[in-house]
């Protein structure tokens, strides 16, 4: 056999490619099952997580908005008493401007600086609130201290900003520092929360209603409420600037670029490794920001990510490990058939061999090559060159088969006409037919084009009648409008000869004398040419039939010269052509063709020739 095992170069080829072959089959079936299953747990538990947080997130600043929502609806509450309230905004005036205080006054002051105590007294999350109309003494009504003088108050910045506000229906935020007491050394945070309000004494100028929460209170709370460690919490205003936040200024430089939802609105989004959701509080026109790492939010993805790469290099570990045991298998089993083989060969090999243990294995394409080189090139020889006589019969038998052409028979129809001819010394009804008919068929099989000018169509049609009249004598008659403007019109090719047919074979059962009439017209670009014949008409239920034999694209049994013209003309020109019918039981059928022209600008002209003729 010329193949010797021993030799270390094809030893070594030979286990290479077992070692493959084991590896990737055994792989096949262990660790691509692994990855696709450790695959399909991380996706799905990254929807499943991601739903789960964007869910939990906007839960948690719902809460949030809800609870400014209160804080706004503190300061409406205040501005329906102190703005749309004549006695009490009339109250509060007077004690702001009098220099004096009657009993009556300080019963005013009791019953206005309760008013506001109320909202700050009940709110853990307000510092202060602050009552002001514009007056000469410079005084306003404070939560914490009652009627105050600004220019004795620790806490005056309020006031500068009161005088740069614009004037607008809404809330205006900022965020100051003050001083409770002179002897505080740190000052302490405030949100202020400005609102305008009226002043019936003076219409030109604007009080005010300053309500000052601790952020601190929210701060606090945010920790407990959030389930991702690591997440920061942020509230900024209409201009993205930072009222308060929880979790450090790591994230203070995505702010400026972040893109903020409308109103009532929640948007969920993710910004390099981190995701983020913002949510509009559309009544302090505050967002209200929450920042998650992408590491925390998906640390269940990541765990199964580390998982199935471990355990992928496990597989892949014993994978080697038992396509190696496989390939010293193997390549024990091919060095014993192919000793097998050889013996087999040798001059002095006993009529009995042993049998091959490893027999019923697998049999392996190195093993069949050999078997090929050592038996099938000596044994199958004959099986060859017999194969290869039978193709070169095969190939004749086609090339003799190639010259029997259809063409045949035209060329039998004319020596049988010639002959007719030579018999009778004259033409006569036989040799006229033989010679229409083979007419008909060189304009069958002498043209390859499927489409023909409407005048070629007709002048073949015509020498059908013409064997048909011979045939039936005077049993029927077509009667042909004027093609002289339609003449260049295109048609498919062997269209009108099977309904003409259809037309006299059918016809000419219910009407001694039948008449066929061909009529054309083009409209929209369409040559439609129709096909009228006074035969016994076809019942509402055989046409429904014939419809739906014409629509359907599954070949019948009947009708067939019907259909295939239909199939024929609707492949050459789209759906929008084809086979009309119309009859009527005892009237007679009109069958119309639909042969849509090249250009629109050639149906118009023939259309316009119509009309004029």
């Amino acid at each position: 056999m010329g193949v010797n095992l021993n030799k270390p170069h094809i030893g070594r080829s030979l286990k290479i490619k077992f070692f493959v072959n084991n590896l990737r089959n055994i792989l096949a079936l262990c660790l691509i099952p692994l990855l696709l299953l450790g695959s399909l747990s991380i996706v799905i538990s990254q929807r499943y997580t991601r739903v789960d947080a964007e869910q939990n997130q906007e839960k948690l600043l719902n809460q949030y908005n809800e609870l400014f929502q209160v804080v706004a609806s503190e300061i409406d509450s205040l501005s329906l008493s102190f703005n749309t309230n004549p006695k009490i905004a009339d109250k509060l005036y007077n004690i702001l401007t009098k220099t004096n205080y009657s009993y009556e006054d300080a019963e005013s002051l009791f019953y206005l600086k309760h008013i506001i105590d109320v909202s700050a007294n009940s709110r853990p999350y307000v510092h202060s609130i602050y009552v002001y109309y514009p007056n000469d003494q410079q005084r306003f009504l404070s939560s914490r201290e009652g009627l105050v003088n600004l220019q004795s108050y620790l806490d005056k910045s309020w006031y500068d900003s009161y005088l740069n506000l614009a004037d607008t229906a809404g809330f205006t935020t900022e965020v100051r520092s003050l001083h409770n007491y002179a002897f505080e050394s740190t000052p302490t945070d405030v949100v202020s929360i400005y609102k305008l309000i009226n002043d019936r004494n003076n219409i030109s100028k604007k009080g005010v209603i300053v309500l000052n929460l601790s952020p601190d209170y929210f701060i606090k709370s945010f920790p407990s409420l959030s389930e991702y460690p690591n997440r920061s919490f942020y509230i900024t205003d209409d201009h993205n600037r930072v009222i308060m936040q929880s979790g450090g200024t790591a994230y203070d430089q995505m702010l400026s670029s972040l893109r903020l939802p409308g109103q009532f609105d929640t948007l969920q989004q993710d910004n390099g490794i981190y995701h983020l959701t913002v949510k509009k509080a559309p009544r302090l026109n505050w967002n209200l920001i929450s920042v998650v790492p992408r590491k925390s939010l998906y640390s269940l993805s990541f765990t199964l990510i580390i998982i199935t790469c471990l355990l992928s290099v496990a597989a892949l570990a014993l994978c080697a490990l038992a396509a190696l045991w496989l390939t010293g298998k193997n390549y024990r089993q091919v060095y014993g058939i192919l000793h097998l083989l050889e013996s087999a060969d040798a001059p002095d090999t006993p009529d009995t061999m042993e049998a091959n243990p490893n027999q019923g294995h697998d049999i392996y394409a190195f093993i069949i090559t050999h078997i090929l080189e050592s038996f099938l090139e000596q044994k199958y020889l004959k099986i060859q060159l017999s194969e290869r006589l039978y193709r070169m019969q095969a190939l004749e038998f086609k090339a003799l088969q190639s010259q029997i052409n259809p063409h045949f028979l035209y060329n039998t129809l004319n020596s049988i006409y010639w002959k007719t001819f030579q018999l009778t010394g004259s033409t006569n009804a036989p040799s006229r037919m033989i010679e229409l008919l083979t007419a008909i068929l060189q304009y069958t099989l002498d043209s390859s084009a499927k489409v023909v000018r409407l005048e070629e169509e007709i002048a073949h049609t015509v020498s059908y009648v013409e064997i048909q009249q011979i045939r039936y004598k005077d049993r029927f008659q077509v009667i042909w409008d004027d093609i002289g403007p339609f003449s260049d019109c295109e048609v498919v090719k062997l269209s009108m000869q099977p309904l003409l047919e259809n037309s006299i074979q059918y016809g000419m059962e219910h009407t001694s004398r039948l008449l066929v009439k061909f009529k054309f017209r083009v409209q929209h670009g369409t040559l439609k040419v129709t096909i009228i014949d006074n035969g016994g008409g076809i019942g509402k239920q055989q046409l429904a039939q014939i419809r739906s034999v014409l629509d359907s694209d599954e070949d019948s049994g009947r009708h067939i010269g019907l259909s295939n013209t239909n199939k024929r003309i609707m492949l050459q020109y789209g759906e929008t052509s084809g086979i009309k019918i119309l009859s009527r039981k005892g009237w007679g059928t009109a069958v119309t063709l639909h042969f849509p022209q090249p250009s629109a600008a050639q149906a118009d002209t023939l259309l316009m020739n119509d009309m004029g003729n």
